[in-house]
Formats: structure tokens, C-alpha cells, sequence
């Protein structure tokens, strides 16, 4: 427990951290509260499991890469943009890099010297003119200059950045000009085609899952409510979030689904004691949920770990306790350290 309890009060001091960066007035802070807000609260309580329990997931596209650059070098041409559907094999980034050429023309010239060397010492040797040693090194000398030449042509190839498969560009890091050092994120690109859905399962859930079995999915963004197989489990549970990975196959060109959208997972449960609280409690900033706890008057932030949602009720697997008090309106006013007032 005092891991866990460890754990948590750093992600508490990260996710203020963020929270605070995200839009928060400089000028409130826990030494300097605001005025008193008034607020609506409830009770953070255990409830019953439902037969069936929704987890929260990501719509993530099956085939996605981040195009990295692999030689130093200036961008003297970009053809990808956001949003743009390219084909395998297609260039979408240009280096100007004359350095890497001039090194390339310089063993090309070396290699077709030593290839020369090297017909003329057969010649040689044939007449006997050339000791066995002397005719090796010159073959050796021969077969070592045009290795460097390919090498030196390869890396020219990678001063030209292309799709490795055909998709839509997601993001793009770089504008003409830039001088990109090796291993520098330059494209983002995903096949949207082949989208699915990843969901964090419990533990002590997982053990429900199964390859090829189905899961109702639910993606009120683009309208989706199917049931969707189960293509791959993870064999080794997270040891921080103590969940296993499990990813279901959306149907493909179904109109308004897109990567980075939110979904649901409903999962036969045991039943069992959950806690739960509002889901209008609940705050969230990119991949960080929290909630406001009331402490003697004062909001304070709290970092959580969502369990599923049942109906206007959200369980959460950490963060809070039984009992405690949770803020439930205007929580995107509230500031961790403001007072506030129950209404």
C-alpha cells in the first residue's frame, strides 16, 4: 500500500503540474486561493457491478509510423501534409544534403578505379607478371571499394524520406528549412483502413477474454454500436496499471471514425462492490483523469484511475475513497486550492 500510496501522490504532483499548465490562472494558487466557488457535491460510494462493465478505450490504426530521419541534412522539399492520402513508396520528404553526395561521387570514383586495377591485374597475373599476394589485394582492394560505394548510394536514398505503405499523413514535425539530425520524428502516417479498438482490461477481468471471442463496442463519435472481435491479448498484464491490452477490429470505411477517438468496451463481470462517483466529476486532460476532492472546505485535485461507466455513474479503480467528498459542477472553473461551498 505505501508503493501505491507513493505512486499516486507523484502522479497527483505530475497531473497538477499539467492541469495547471493546460489553462489555469497563474494568479490562483493554493498560497493565494480564489474567492469561494459554489459547487454541487456527492458522496464517493461502493455500488453494485452490473452484469456488464464498460472500459474506456482508444481507436488506434492497426498500421501506423513515425517517419524518423536517418541522415543529417537541410529539408529542401516537403510534398506530405495533414490530412493528405499518399501511396506506398511515395516521397514525401526531400533532404538537401551535399555532403552525403559528394561522399557518395568519391567512392563511386575510388570503385571504378580499383575495378580497373583489378582487370588489369588479372591480365597481369594470367602473363604471370603479378605474385599471387600482389593479384589478392587488388581484388580485395576492388571488391572493398564497390561495398563502399553502395553503402555511400544507400545513404543518399536516405536523404529521400517515402511511405513505407499507402495511407493518410496524421502529423507533420518539419518545415522546408529545417536542419533535422539522425533519428528526429519528421511524418506521422497510419493506414486508416485497418482501425481498431485497444482497451486497458483489468486483471481481474481479463481472464474473460479470449482470441476470437466478441465484445459490444460502443464509439459515440461515429455513431458505432457493433460487436467486435477480439484480435490479440496481451500475454503480460502492465505491472503499474496491473491491466492486460486487449484490441478488438473495427469494420473498416465506417463513415466518422478516425484514430484518437474514444470508446467503450462492455465486459461480463463477477459481480462485486465497485466505487463509484458522478461522471460529471470527472476531468480530463489528454490521457490524465481526475476529480476535485473537498478537504475542510478546500478542492483539492486528485489524480484517478477509471474503472467503466454505469449509466450516470463512472467506477474508479484508484485515486479515492469511500466516503470522500467530490466537487460535481463547475469543474472546469475550479482551481486545486480554491475554496468552495456547498450548494
Amino acid at each position: 500500500m505505501s508503493r501505491l500510496n507513493s505512486i499516486a501522490a507523484c502522479a497527483a504532483v505530475i497531473g497538477l503540474a499539467i492541469l495547471t499548465g493546460c489553462g489555469a490562472d497563474p494568479q490562483v494558487t493554493a498560497d493565494k486561493p480564489g474567492p469561494a466557488i459554489a459547487v454541487t457535491t456527492a458522496i464517493a460510494s461502493l455500488v453494485e457491478r452490473g452484469a456488464f462493465e464498460q472500459l474506456p478505450g482508444t481507436v488506434r490504426a492497426e498500421r501506423h509510423v513515425t517517419l524518423q530521419a536517418r541522415v543529417p541534412g537541410v529539408i529542401s522539399h516537403v510534398t506530405a501534409t495533414p490530412g493528405a492520402v499518399v501511396a506506398a513508396g511515395a516521397v514525401l520528404v526531400e533532404l538537401e544534403a551535399l555532403e552525403i553526395a559528394a561522399q557518395r561521387d568519391q567512392a563511386t570514383a575510388v570503385a571504378v578505379q580499383a575495378a580497373a586495377d583489378f582487370e588489369r591485374a588479372q591480365i597481369l597475373f594470367k602473363k604471370q607478371v603479378l605474385t599471387k599476394a600482389e593479384f589478392d589485394a587488388t581484388q580485395a582492394r576492388a571488391a572493398g571499394s564497390a561495398a563502399a560505394a553502395a553503402a555511400a548510394e544507400i545513404m543518399v536514398g536516405y536523404t529521400q524520406m517515402t511511405a513505407p505503405f499507402a495511407g493518410v499523413v496524421v502529423r507533420k514535425y518539419v518545415e522546408i528549412g529545417d536542419l533535422l539530425a539522425p533519428g528526429r520524428p519528421v511524418i506521422d502516417l497510419e493506414d486508416p483502413s485497418s482501425l481498431r479498438l485497444e482497451v486497458e482490461v483489468p486483471e481481474s477481468l481479463a481472464g474473460t477474454v479470449a482470441m476470437g471471442s466478441t465484445l459490444r463496442v460502443q464509439i459515440d463519435a461515429a455513431g458505432l454500436d457493433i460487436e467486435a472481435p477480439v484480435v490479440e491479448v496481451s500475454p503480460a498484464a502492465d505491472p503499474v496499471s496491473r491491466s492486460v491490452l486487449v484490441k478488438l477490429t473495427l469494420p473498416s470505411a465506417t463513415p466518422g471514425l478516425r484514430s484518437g477517438q474514444f470508446g467503450r468496451a462492455s465486459i461480463a463481470t463477477a459481480g462485486g462492490q465497485m466505487l463509484a462517483v458522478p461522471t460529471a466529476a470527472l476531468i480530463q486532460r489528454g490521457q490524465l483523469d481526475a476529480v476535485y476532492v473537498v478537504q475542510d472546505g478546500i478542492a483539492r485535485l486528485r489524480l484517478v484511475r477509471l474503472g467503466g461507466s454505469q449509466g450516470e455513474f463512472t467506477t474508479l479503480r484508484a485515486g479515492v475513497v469511500a466516503g470522500e467528498t467530490v466537487v460535481t459542477s463547475e469543474v472546469d472553473i475550479v482551481i486545486d486550492g480554491q475554496p468552495v461551498t456547498v450548494r
